[in-house]
This record gives structure tokens, C-alpha cells and sequence, in this order.
């Protein structure tokens, strides 16, 4: 049996069951989500055959088959199993399989699994062009005309002339030996550190790591990675107040105490951005204003990377820079960061940091947003437990979708957290608002509430430990999609 079912951004649903045509309207499209899932679920129970279910709304269109023990198998446009298996919560989840080749189709989900689409929140998909990343020697050339770049080529010559080639290093071959390691031992082989287990050893026992400590092993084994070249995470989300400050300030923080020095945070606000309020400063006010001013001499042979620490700010306990948006109190207009300034910001950040996390800021139409983008490598989208955070972040996906191919690529690997905004906010909160997101990401992580998130600078270990764990558990997931 086939069924087609169309919803349109009001609710109306229109659906065809073997050529037995319906309308009816609902409140919205999560609600005509819903009644669909449960005639196809109801007609496959009670005809002993499974149902192919075709579906297009808002988010975009999708085919799946429900059997009629309950279990769901999505197809992708074609009819041909999709590459993904099922999903998993994101708190108990194993890092991330390889994906299934056509050969292996993927392995059912539950009905629990996938009718979480319903409470999926759906917005009209908002037309956003995002550009690819700006060519580095474009924006070294640039900078090469520049009065500025003359006057650093006394200091240090070695200018990339214009119209040169970028110059990228690939990563060496990997060394292979037939002979076995004598001194690598895998991470269950260690005794328990932490917990019970950990104190009883401190007194002469071995007792081996538990489940949880062996995956916090694991996560932090793949967030203290160092990938070959630079990365970009970018926080998005065009909501004020959903959570991306303290996200691009926590996973920066989890990223360089694992993974060592050359991390920056960067708020690529387009005038005044909230994450240099919440850090630490260096002793001085200097914001992108200032680093404009000096890109040119940064991207010379002669530059120092020790002559950054005038730019940025370094945290001391947490071991990452940021980079502050403009933010000089009385000035009668801010300085509003360009596309072409973030390209040229971008060349030294990648030139000097091994990773980038960006702050969005709120202005997704603006060319610095665009710039941005095309610069990224992966998006996190945070999600505070309230309705308008959700929306926001719903749009942003399907501004992403409708994008060009390399964002469309960072809709579907993005990685939402979900931040509990209240102490009521409880696990069953979370949880129901990251059911609603799973369907259409990489995973979905919850950070429960902790009230050194919600005022003042953002110290990482000021948290209880189960939000560094929920926080290091989202690194991970993030670093899996680098």
C-alpha cells in the first residue's frame, strides 16, 4: 500500500491512499505530521502489509516504509535506502558509525524514533545566498594594494605578491609497520580513575573503568584530536538570547583544555557582540576594529604570532583567545564588520589557530553572516528551552537547506544543543524539544541548567560536573563532523 501525503506551511494536509483522495486541516503542520504517521502506522497493523509512506511539507520531502511490527525504514529521494542509520539519544551514543553503503541498507528505526518529526518546529525555508569561501590569496592580494601592507613590507618583505597562489601544506602518509606496538595500550586496559572505582584503587585495587568512564575516554580521545589543516565551527542561531555566547565560550573551552593551545573564539557580531562581556579581558580594549588595521602585516613572512597577544584575548584558565567584536561605548557609529573584512580576518585566524568558533551574532542577512558560512567547516545550532529559541533555530535550518550545496551539507551534519534556560527545565523538557531536532540532524545534545551559564563571565570550571560532561559530550559529537 502507498500513501502520499502533502502538507503546506498552514497545516492543510492533503493525502491520496491508493488513489482515495482527503483534505483536512490541522492547527499545524506537526499536528498533520502526527495524523499521517498514525494512518500509515494504523493501515499497516491492520492489513498485515507494510505501507510506503511519501511525504512533502516545509522541511522537504521524504519517503519511508512502516512496517507492521511498528518499525520505520527512510528512504532517501530516489526510493534507495538512506545512508543513515538510526538515531541514537545523543547522551548514550557510541561516536558515529561509517556510513552504510547502498549494499547495506540501513537499519530500521523505531516508531518512537521517527515519529519525533512531529513535534519537529517548521518554518517557511528563508532564501539565504551563502558564497564560497573566499579565495585566502584574494583577500592577501587585497591586502597587498593596501598603504598598510607597504609600510609592514619594510619591516618584514616577504609579502605573498598578488595574484599568487595560496600555498597549503597536505598531510604527511601515514607510516605503516607490520609489527605490533609494545608500549600502546587501549584505554579499557587502564585502571578506573574516577567515581567509587577510582577511590578503591587509590588504596592498592585494579578495578577496571566503568561503561561510563571508558565513553568519557572516548570523548575526550576525539575532542583532543588535531586535524590536518584548520577547522571552523560556526554557532548559529538569528535568535538574540538562544544560547550562542555561552556555547562558542564552553566549546572552546573543552576543545583547547583537551586539545592544547590555538583555539579562538571570534564573534563575528556585526557591530556589538555579547562575547567579550562574557570572557576575561588581556589588559587591553582591542577589539576586530584593531586587527583590521593590521591583517596586512599578520599575513607576512615576518609576522610574530606572538605579536597577537595585542589583538585578542587570551583566557588563562580556560586556554583560548577571543576575538571581540566592536564594542567602544560612546562612539556615534560602530563599525559594522563587511564580508570582505571577515574574509580577510578569517586568512589570519586560520594563518595563527588551529580552530575557529564563531558567534553568529543576530544578523543572518548580512554579508558578514554569508562570509562566514562559506568559511565554515561545521554549524552548532543552540536551542534554549523556549518556543522562540526553537523557531529560530528551525528557520536557520532551512535557510541553510536552501542554500547552495556546501550549506546544505552543514544543515544536514549540524549538531543542535539544547539548553535547559530555567532550573524547572528538567531532562523530560529537554529531551521533547531535542526529540523534535533529531530527525533532521547529525545528534542532538542537552546541557542541563547551571546557573554560572545564565550572568557574568563564563568560567568552565564553575560548572557542575554534569555539565562539563554534557559539554564535552558535545564536543565530540561536533569533532566527529570535522
Amino acid at each position: 500500500m502507498r500513501m502520499t501525503a502533502v502538507i503546506d506551511p498552514a497545516g492543510t494536509l492533503e493525502l491520496d491512499m491508493g488513489g482515495e483522495r482527503t483534505t483536512a486541516g490541522y492547527p499545524s503542520v506537526m499536528d498533520a505530521r502526527r495524523s499521517v504517521m498514525s494512518t500509515a502506522t494504523d493501515l499497516a497493523t491492520e492489513t498485515s502489509t507494510a505501507t510506503e509512506l511519501h511525504i512533502e511539507d516545509p522541511s522537504g520531502s521524504r519517503t519511508i516504509l512502516v512496517q507492521t511490527d511498528g518499525a520505520v525504514i527512510e528512504h532517501d529521494a530516489v526510493g534507495e535506502p538512506a545512508d543513515s542509520g538510526p538515531v541514537q539519544p545523543a547522551e548514550a551514543a557510541e561516536p558515529a558509525p561509517s556510513p552504510v553503503t547502498p549494499e547495506e541498507p540501513a537499519a530500521p528505526k523505531t516508531m518512537a524514533e521517527f515519529t519525533a518529526e512531529a513535534a519537529a518546529p517548521v518554518a517557511t525555508p528563508v532564501p539565504l545566498p551563502l558564497p564560497a569561501p573566499a579565495p585566502v590569496e584574494a583577500s592577501v592580494a587585497a591586502e597587498a594594494t593596501a598603504p598598510e601592507t607597504a609600510a609592514a613590507s619594510a619591516v618584514a618583505p616577504a609579502v605573498v605578491p598578488a595574484g599568487a597562489p595560496a600555498e597549503t601544506v597536505g598531510p604527511l602518509p601515514t607510516r605503516r609497520t607490520a609489527m605490533p606496538s609494545f608500549v600502546d595500550r587501549p584505554d579499557a586496559d587502564s585502571p578506573a580513575q574516577v567515581g567509587v572505582r577510582g577511590v578503591l584503587n587509590q588504596f592498592g585495587l585494579k578495578l577496571s573503568a566503568s561503561p561510563a568512564e571508558l565513553e568519557q575516554r572516548r570523548d575526550e580521545k576525539t575532542v583532543s584530536q588535531h586535524w590536518a589543516g584548520p577547522r571552523t565551527i560556526t554557532v548559529l542561531n538569528p535568535k538574540g538570547g538562544a544560547g550562542k555566547t555561552p556555547t562558542v565560550i564552553c566549546l572552546s573551552a573543552v576543545f583547547a583544555r583537551l586539545g592544547g593551545s590555538g583555539v579562538l573564539a571570534w564573534d563575528n557580531n556585526n557591530s556589538l557582540g555579547s562575547l567579550g562581556w562574557r570572557t576575561f579581558d588581556a589588559g587591553h580594549e582591542a577589539t576586530v576594529v584593531d586587527l583590521l588595521e593590521r591583517t596586512g602585516y599578520f599575513m607576512t613572512a615576518g609576522a610574530r604570532a606572538g605579536d597577537l597577544a595585542s589583538y585578542v584575548h587570551h583566557q588563562p584558565s580556560d586556554q583560548y583567545d577571543v576575538l571581540r567584536s566592536d564594542d567602544r561605548s560612546g562612539a556615534k557609529k560602530r563599525h559594522e564588520v563587511t564580508g570582505d573584512e571577515v574574509h580577510r580576518l578569517y586568512s589570519v585566524a586560520a594563518k595563527y589557530y588551529r580552530l575557529i568558533l564563531m558567534d553568529s551574532g543576530n544578523t543572518e542577512r548580512g554579508d558578514n553572516w554569508e562570509a562566514m558560512i562559506g568559511h565554515s567547516d561545521q554549524v552548532v545550532i543552540p536551542v534554549k528551552s523556549v518556543d522562540d529559541a526553537a523557531e529560530g533555530a528551525s528557520r536557520v535550518l532551512s535557510a541553510l537547506r536552501a542554500g547552495n550545496e556546501h550549506a546544505q551539507s552543514l544543515a544536514d551534519r549540524a549538531v543542535v544543543i539544547v539548553l535547559g534556560c530555567t532550573p524547572s527545565h528538567g531532562p523530560a523538557k529537554l529531551n521533547e524539544l531535542a526529540e523534535s531536532f533529531r530527525p533532521f540532524v547529525k545528534s542532538v545534545v542537552t546541557v542541563p541548567y547551571d546557573s554560572s551559564l545564565i550572568e557574568g563571565r563564563i568560567r568552565f570550571s564553575s560548572m557542575l560536573p554534569q555539565t562539563r560532561r554534557a559539554w564535552l559530550r558535545a564536543a565530540a559529537q561536533i569533532a566527529e563532523g570535522l
